[in-house]
């Protein structure tokens, strides 16, 4: 793998935000960071690096997306017709009358006729947000290869397939007893806990955590939006873990969201997470924003620095506990994984941050990599081959491989013209992944892919499975890749949240 610099204002998030971003340059080896310096002081052994100058932007780790469900993300805003009182849990919604027709089903055609584009997408998607790195990766009948870091399966060059765990599935009895002791052994467990309002019966899914002796220092804790100050007081400090937190999916079903004071009172670690397509917002600048005007009407004690921390260092110290390797701070020794953004607005660098658009995105930085970018700047990086697209009213480059040919890049004509032809023909898109799925044996290294989606759907025995009437799928547009008006115009239609996300388009300026 080649050398990379990139000068610019660095934000090393060594100690989290307590430092603002300085003028500086960030040293890149393969996939490791070398160094980090301010002034002209300069690294050996980088004299033939490709070296990327970004003015006035500001250099941070690579922002890591700890919550999502990418599958879906193809997907537009969805809401219940009619539904004005808020669910009650995740158990809830899946069973209202449109969500197998709405979500299960558009994204089991995709998922099983054009997994490759649907991959492609949902990467260009979540990096021109900013996003190096996310959890919440489809299953899949073999390996399947991504540019961004797979939470979920991240070896650290280690081998192992133990690092961390996940579940969307709530555990009990031995199955949680089993997922306690690999915490225990220094496993990390990303665990969908407690969704729902207060007072509502999955609060159970904490409880039985802490009865377990399960809340430890390695678990990730994903919404816990059901727990209330008392049982957030169970967890002891010594053992603090963390919680993932997705504002904007919380306030669309539930009317609430996490009590995020009270989880950081306890010294819990909070992270940020976009969730997915039909309740979440498209990217980490979403989230961002949502965290922003969720503290503030809930009267949380959060500054604009402590919301960047969510998105790099927060991620970054429950990661390093279980992968053994810095991430989410640019030091000597870290996963090279970096994000540039150019402020928006005034104030202090971490507003400007927060207040970033996708236009802003100037680079993203992967295991050393460029993969998203302006066109000038990966072209500067020495970027591996990569197609055009317009996001955010800007060109940009990203190197991202045609699955039939790793050397060279996808096109992003061919990306969205895939995807487009099964949206408008889900019928024939159904043959073709039936096609697909017989030809030759399903689980063979060389196999046609095949994703599995992670949600449960109690219309189709509880788990997502083929459309029961294929004639009669329909799937919505592909939506596009920024917060644009009609994302907006769907959120602001969704009576539950009672008007509180209002303030994000003008936040997005649109």
């Amino acid at each position: 793998m080649s050398k990379l610099v990139i000068t610019g204002k660095v934000a090393p998030m060594a100690q989290g935000a307590a430092e603002p971003p300085v003028p500086g340059r960030v040293w890149i080896d393969g996939g490791t960071v070398v160094d980090v310096t301010t002034g002209r002081r300069r690294v050996a052994g980088f004299s033939g690096a490709a070296e990327v100058d970004v003015g006035d932007a500001f250099v941070l780790p690579g922002f890591i997306d700890m919550h999502n469900h990418l599958a879906y993300n193809a997907l537009p805003l969805w809401t219940e017709p009619g539904r004005t009182e808020p669910w009650l849990h995740n158990k809830h919604w899946p069973d209202a009358d449109t969500y197998t027709e709405s979500i299960t089903e558009p994204a089991w055609v995709y998922a099983k006729a054009c997994p490759e584009a649907l991959l492609a997408y949902v990467q260009v998607r979540a990096m021109a947000g900013g996003a190096s790195a996310a959890q919440g990766w489809p299953t899949a009948n073999r390996g399947y290869r991504t540019v961004m870091r797979n939470v979920d399966a991240e070896d650290v060059g280690t081998g192992r397939d133990d690092l961390v765990y996940t579940s969307v599935v709530t555990k009990s009895g031995e199955a949680l007893t089993t997922a306690v002791r690999r915490m225990a052994a220094g496993s990390g467990f990303i665990y969908h806990c407690a969704e729902g309002r207060r007072g509502s019966r999955v609060l159970r899914d904490y409880t039985d955590l802490d009865r377990a002796d399960g809340l430890l220092r390695t678990l990730l804790a994903v919404h816990a939006c059901a727990v209330d100050a008392e049982q957030w007081a169970r967890w002891d400090p010594q053992e603090a873990g963390g919680v993932v937190w997705s504002p904007l999916s919380n306030l669309l079903l539930y009317a609430e969201t996490t009590l995020v004071d009270d989880a950081r009172a306890r010294g819990i670690t909070v992270c940020l997470g976009s969730d997915w397509g039909p309740s979440g917002s498209k990217n980490l600048l979403g989230e961002m924003k949502v965290a922003r005007i969720a503290a503030d009407h809930l009267g949380y004690d959060l500054s604009d620095a402590q919301i960047v921390e969510m998105v790099t260092s927060n991620p970054g110290t429950l990661l390093e506990r279980c992968w053994q390797r810095p991430v989410g701070r640019l030091v000597p020794g870290a996963l090279a994984d970096v994000t540039v953004v150019r402020g928006r607005g005034r104030g202090d660098a971490w507003k400007r941050i927060v207040a970033a658009r996708e236009r802003d995105v100037a680079l993203v930085v992967v295991d050393g990599a460029p993969r998203y970018g302006d066109t000038s700047l990966m072209n500067q990086a020495a970027a591996p081959p990569s197609f055009a697209a317009t996001v955010g009213g800007r060109r940009r480059r990203v190197a991202l491989p045609d699955p039939a040919d790793p050397e060279r890049a996808w096109t992003w004509k061919d990306v969205l013209g895939t995807l487009r032809a099964v949206q408008q023909d889900p019928q024939q898109a159904i043959s073709n992944a039936q096609a697909r799925a017989s030809a030759g044996p399903r689980f063979a290294p060389d196999a046609e892919l095949e994703l599995f989606l992670d949600m449960p759907d109690t219309r189709q025995t509880g788990r997502a499975g083929p459309p029961k009437n294929p004639d009669q799928v329909t799937i919505p547009p592909v939506p596009s890749l920024e917060h644009d008006a009609a994302y907006f115009d769907l959120l602001e239609a969704a009576p539950i949240p009672g008007g509180v996300l209002a303030p994000l388009r003008a936040r997005f300026g649109s």
